[in-house]
């Protein structure tokens, strides 16, 4: 009777010291690592640029109406973009518990910038809305610890842009798996968008941010909006280009020598087998115009390719490397 009454306060003890499930503490202010996918996170792609995307015909044409004007004008400037558009931004994200009277944690808040809202990862299993429900710039977010990897499932979302600047199109029944994984001080974030419309599979992203001291992190709260482009105030003008007329709908076949189906976000682009479909045809340009550094050899740092010259758009200036020195 003794060894089993033990028995059973060891095993009480055990249950009070370890958790239902592993949870790690994502407190914290991190800082996006600039030198993974620079221009996507940085200066943005170019138009006519869907690689790596699987977009529908429907998804399709609604890219190539885009024009860059079109977000500059009054009505449009301060529209939140995709909940997790945090994986296509060169700010960082600031994230937050929230905890009930007994010190349990029901939501993790991932900090806003003016172009997307607050997200809320409720941790509570309270059920998500109807899909009739209000979608708001955020989404609805439940989550769950998976071993030490926090994953939240995202619905009620807007339509929104889904990768800046070429206006590829995400719709308002589109879900996101969301994985976070944080090793050391280095959080992985994977992004997994379905979406019926403007999709024909997964899109999956997966970014690191590192984590900082202090109150880094996040970007601007408030929008402020202002005439961008004078000649559209008061016009009633709608920038875009009609079917068949954008200009830069060939600048990836023209300028990179990319295939047309790649450029064009088609499914089969993605994988490697495609690659070497057309490894007996395709040859990359000569030369770079446009974008040829890197984060890395914008910071001065080594690392850039042999005989290339550093430009990001504007006067082209050779790369700069510091002198190797002995340690």
């Amino acid at each position: 009777m003794r060894f089993t009454r033990g028995v059973a306060f060891a095993f009480a003890l055990f249950a009070v010291a370890v958790p239902a499930s592993a949870q790690i503490d994502l407190n914290g202010s991190y800082t996006n690592m600039m030198y993974e996918d620079y221009i996507e996170r940085g200066p943005g792609s170019d138009l006519g640029d869907y690689t790596g995307m699987p977009l529908t015909d429907e998804g399709r044409a609604k890219a190539l109406l885009y024009t860059p004007n079109l977000p500059s004008t009054f009505e449009r400037q301060c529209i939140a973009q995709s909940p997790w558009v945090i994986q296509y931004r060169p700010l960082g994200v600031r994230i937050w518990s929230e905890e009930d009277e007994n010190g349990r944690v029901i939501a993790w808040v991932l900090g806003g910038d003016y172009l997307r809202d607050n997200i809320t990862i409720w941790m509570d299993g309270r059920p998500a809305p109807s899909p009739n429900a209000l979608h708001m710039p955020a989404g609805f977010t439940t989550g769950k610890w998976e071993g030490n990897t926090l994953t939240a499932k995202t619905t009620n979302v807007k339509t929104q842009w889904i990768r800046r600047g070429v206006g590829i199109p995400g719709s308002d029944q589109s879900t996101f798996a969301v994985h976070f994984t944080l090793h050391d001080n280095m959080l992985t974030v994977t992004t997994i968008q379905n979406d019926p419309i403007y999709l024909t599979e997964p899109h999956v992203v997966s970014r690191v941010f590192q984590k900082q001291p202090g109150l880094g992190g996040g970007g601007r709260v408030i929008c402020n909006t202002a005439n961008e482009v004078p000649r559209l105030e008061d016009s009633g003008i709608v920038p875009h280009y009609l079917p068949g007329q954008n200009p830069e709908a060939d600048h990836m076949t023209r300028d990179l020598n990319v295939p047309k189906e790649a450029a064009m976000g088609y499914a089969e682009t993605l994988y490697p087998e495609y690659r070497k479909k057309i490894k007996a045809t395709y040859k990359a340009p000569t030369s770079c115009g446009r974008y040829c550094c890197g984060w890395i050899e914008r910071q001065g740092l080594p690392g850039a390719a042999p005989g290339l010259t550093c430009n990001d758009g504007g006067q082209a200036q050779p790369v700069k490397r510091p002198q190797a020195t002995e340690k």
